[in-house]
């Protein structure tokens, strides 16, 4: 438990969500209740964000501590977290991509290409970003719209540890939060 205070989890929200969408306010207070500091920036450009922006406001963040970094992203936040980590090259203690995009260009084309294209660009050279962190962990369900297999594949790709669900659909409903602080519980064994 000492050691997990000295984390600083950086969450990574997806596509027009917000922290105070999904299952950010619950685990925010969860995590409050265990003193471990967090952060869950607003990223910029509503429906039509951009990679840089993104980038740039998870750094400011990331400026602000000197302590070891945990990621969690879910969705868009899965792929920028990676781009993240291949643009700054931080070490980090460990990522979790929930409801992850596999590292394809053709994510690109995803809503009529409007959405979120340039954070598909090109694919990232995975073998350089895994040293990265000491440990990764994907959690996606099969009955996810975005596409169950792009989670297993990445999580291949990372040698992750795969967390696979039934019905938790694209993981964005309240009581995924339960759910979530279990697995972040038992992989950085905070309490």
């Amino acid at each position: 438990m000492n050691q997990v205070k000295n984390f600083k989890i950086v969450f990574v929200h997806g596509y027009t969500a917000s922290s105070h969408d999904n299952w950010y306010p619950a685990i925010a207070s969860e995590l409050s209740k265990l003193g471990i500091d967090y952060a869950i920036p607003d990223l910029p450009g509503g429906q039509f964000p951009h990679a840089s922006q993104w980038l740039e406001t998870i750094h400011s963040v990331v400026l602000k501590t000197d302590k070891p970094l945990v990621f969690v992203g879910h969705s868009l936040g899965t792929r920028t977290i990676l781009l993240y980590l291949e643009k700054y090259r931080p070490k980090v203690e460990a990522v979790f991509l929930i409801a992850a995009f596999a590292n394809r260009t053709e994510n690109a084309h995803k809503y009529d290409g409007d959405g979120y294209p340039d954070f598909f660009e090109h694919q990232i050279d995975i073998k350089k970003i895994k040293p990265l962190s000491k440990k990764y962990v994907v959690m996606h369900s099969k009955d996810d719209p975005l596409d169950y297999e792009q989670g297993v594949e990445i999580a291949g790709q990372l040698n992750a540890t795969l967390y696979s669900y039934d019905d938790r659909g694209h993981f964005s409903d309240p009581e995924n939060a339960s759910i979530i602080l279990e697995v972040l519980s038992k992989e950085l064994s905070l309490v």
